[in-house]
């Protein structure tokens, strides 16, 4: 979260999610794709976008909203959410 601090009371925003989940996937070494700025909330310049669109291209997320397509980067994740992308990620 910044300073080298972990910050563990911290909601986790969807789009740190994202990262999380390809890392612990894909391995602590993965790096996704370059983005294409598919979602119309995530500019391609945004550090996150290819762990995003990546996300998506997995078939892991299908976004927040589909016409425009967009990925609600900054809002937090439920639980609920949470729970719907770790079985999508790792097919429980």
């Amino acid at each position: 979260c910044g300073g080298s601090n972990f910050c563990p009371g911290n909601p986790v925003t969807r789009r740190q999610m994202a990262a999380f989940l390809l890392k612990t996937k894909h391995g602590i070494g993965y790096v996704p794709p370059a983005s294409a700025g598919i979602f119309a909330d995530v500019p391609a310049s945004d550090p996150f976008a290819p762990w995003i669109e990546e996300l998506y291209a997995e078939g892991v997320t299908g976004g927040c909203q589909a016409a425009p397509l967009l990925y609600c980067p900054f809002n937090p994740n439920t639980r609920g959410q949470m729970a719907v992308f770790l079985v999508k990620a790792f097919a429980f």
